[in-house]
């Protein structure tokens, strides 16, 4: 293997992945609501990587959360989970159809 190569493949390995990179930890204080984060959003909390904010984001579209423990119908989430980030979320309101977010209307 030559030097060059080696070198290459070397910084490859230890380059962070894109999503582990963009992952930033929550701010004590901080909450996510887990009817309106973006897949981004819910990413920052601990154990939710990018398919499980797929997932997350897919069942609150078909019936948005109503309480926190009604997450735990997405597949991958379970107590143990929500008791690790239950100071971290909110289930906020529900917006009404066809209505933005308060910080989209001016």
């Amino acid at each position: 293997m030559t030097r060059a190569l080696a070198l290459a493949l070397a910084g490859a390995l230890l380059a962070p992945l894109p999503a582990a990179a963009a992952k930033k930890s929550l701010p004590p204080g901080e909450r996510i609501d887990l009817n309106r984060a973006s897949v981004t959003e819910l990413m920052r909390l601990p154990g939710v990587g990018e398919k499980r904010a797929q997932a997350i984001v897919a069942h609150r579209a078909k019936q948005p959360f109503r309480r926190l423990e009604d997450v735990l119908a997405v597949k991958g989430l379970g107590p143990a989970w929500l008791g690790k980030v239950k100071a971290s979320v909110v289930v906020g309101a529900v917006a009404p159809a066809g209505t933005a977010p308060p910080a989209a209307r001016k």
